[in-house]
């Protein structure tokens, strides 16, 4: 019986897992073991998630927590180490481009135990964002690696990674799709007519930034409802420049927590437009042909730019595409179909059944 690690650690990751997780339970010639590093600790980001998308529980959590990212991947090196060298598992399988994917990938290989990398080959080529330099060296070290797209594909052959490389689609949108055969609920806040989620850095650690936004927010809301779900880091922030009482004085404009991923896939399916720096919204608003506005200088999907609804945007652009560009027409995305979970298990039987 071969042993399996799937690793988590952040809301996105559990998303991915829960497809794959679920038929390898079932097959009996594996021992799954699925791992919550602990990285998201808020409630709505990441304690809900595992409801929302049918996934049992954890049999390990690492509790990591906050902290820099150098605490973070020291402290999931450390910690998930010692149930490496009591489990010894055949293959260890991390997902994305948080600090939990490099940090669990890292203390298999230097274990001796193969990595296989779910999401493999997104690049910004912008090595400012930490992002890209956990994909780059998930990559650089990974025995096995599923790509979302045939974008990634090349991206990895330009790195000289063309062995054990396969194109099997966006396992996001397997959770996605079965989220949605099974709910048909409306969402909690009606009357919204788009949204926002603003996290990174370079849009919310900058005061003159935020104020920016702000302006803009005031603007966007003459014409249009919109719901805010503010993150923690946001949150954080506002309340640091004392921007926060501003932010809620503005007209149109509902604040909320952090949502959960049934609510926000609610919400999001019945909004007009959506204006984000979010990685995984840019696939989801895609795949449900929603005009997606990304507040960034690049993206590591680019496959929603040539074939779905998302736009790289500037703050001060958005208004006029606002007012021009809600009507897109979008291209069904190859093997964005549910079906890449099914697609990953199938491969990894046979390379598993290679390995002594």
């Amino acid at each position: 019986m071969k042993t399996i690690h799937l690793i988590g650690g952040a809301r996105p990751n559990f998303v991915k897992i829960a497809p794959l997780l679920k038929l390898l339970d079932k097959e009996k010639i594996f021992k799954s073991c699925f791992i919550n590093t602990g990285q998201h600790y808020d409630k709505a980001l990441a304690e809900n998630i595992i409801e929302d998308v049918n996934l049992r529980k954890p049999d390990f959590n690492l509790g990591i927590g906050s902290g820099s990212h150098i605490y973070q991947i020291s402290e999931i090196m450390s910690k998930y180490e010692r149930i490496l060298i009591r489990q010894k598992p055949d293959l260890v399988i991390v997902f994305g481009d948080v600090n939990s994917t490099i940090a669990a990938g890292l203390a298999a290989k230097k274990n001796g135990i193969k990595v296989a990398h779910v999401e493999a080959g997104l690049r910004c080529y912008d090595d400012n964002l930490p992002e890209e330099i956990n994909r780059r060296l998930t990559d650089s070290l990974s025995d096995i690696l599923f790509t979302p797209s045939k974008n990634e594909n090349l991206n990895l052959k330009k790195e000289n990674i063309t062995k054990n490389v396969f194109f099997v689609g966006n396992i996001m949108i397997d959770s996605l799709i079965s989220f949605f055969k099974k709910n048909s609920d409306k969402p909690i806040f009606s009357d919204i007519d788009g949204l926002i989620t603003l996290h990174r850095p370079e849009n919310v650690d900058e005061k003159k930034k935020m104020e920016s936004i702000l302006k803009n927010i005031e603007k966007w809301t003459k014409k249009y409802k919109i719901l805010f779900p503010i993150h923690p880091r946001t949150e954080k922030n506002l309340i640091r420049f004392n921007l926060l009482k501003k932010l809620k004085r503005i007209n149109n404009l509902h604040l909320t927590t952090p949502l959960s991923y049934s609510e926000f896939l609610l919400q999001l399916k019945e909004s007009k437009f959506i204006i984000t720096d979010s990685g995984g919204i840019q696939e989801e608003a895609s795949f449900l042909g929603k005009p997606c506005f990304t507040l960034r200088k690049n993206t590591e999907r680019p496959v929603t730019i040539s074939m779905g609804s998302n736009k790289l945007v500037k703050l001060s652009k958005i208004n006029t595409l606002l007012n021009k560009e809600l009507k897109q027409k979008t291209k069904k995305i190859p093997k964005w179909d549910g079906q890449t979970a099914e697609r990953i298990f199938e491969i990894l039987k046979i390379y598993l059944s290679t390995l002594k």
